[in-house]
C-alpha cells in the first residue's frame, strides 16, 4: 500500500492582499518553514498599521527538531555520512534564520518607501 502524498503546509488565510509589513508579520510568526516561505510571496497592497498579534513569537520556529548548543554537539568530519547531514543540517539553518531576518526588516521599520519592503521579501523569497 502506498502512502498518500502529503500536502505542503499552507500560510494563514490572509486578505487578498496585504502590504508588504503586514505579509512579513505574518510570516515571521510561521514556524513552519515550507509556510514561511509560501506567505513570504503573496500579492502585496499599500502600508497599514501594523503590530504583533497576541501570542505570535517572533520568530516563529519549528517545536523539533530541539534546540541544542553548538557546543554540545559533536564535531564530525564533513567527509562521513554523519558529518555531511550535520553540514548541511546547518546550511539549512542559517537559510532559515536569514528568512527570519529578511522578514524582520520588513515589518520592524514603519513608514519606509515600500520598495525597502519589496526588496526585504524578495531577500526572504530568495532565501
Amino acid at each position: 500500500m502506498t502512502a498518500a502524498p502529503s500536502t505542503p503546509p499552507q500560510p494563514p488565510p490572509s486578505p487578498p492582499q496585504a502590504s508588504a509589513r503586514a505579509l512579513a508579520l505574518r510570516a515571521l510568526c510561521l514556524s513552519d518553514p515550507q509556510a514561511k516561505v509560501a506567505a513570504a510571496g503573496q500579492p502585496i497592497a499599500p502600508q497599514e498599521a501594523l503590530a504583533a498579534p497576541p501570542g505570535c513569537m517572533l520568530p516563529g520556529r519549528p517545536e523539533r527538531p530541539a534546540l541544542v548548543s553548538p557546543m554540545a554537539v559533536s564535531h564530525r568530519s564533513p567527509f562521513t555520512p554523519e558529518g555531511l547531514a550535520g553540514l548541511l543540517h546547518a546550511v539549512a539553518h542559517i537559510e532559515f534564520n536569514a528568512i527570519n531576518l529578511a522578514l524582520d526588516a520588513a515589518w520592524r521599520f514603519p513608514d519606509m518607501p515600500e520598495d525597502f519592503y519589496r526588496d526585504w521579501l524578495r531577500v526572504a523569497d530568495e532565501e
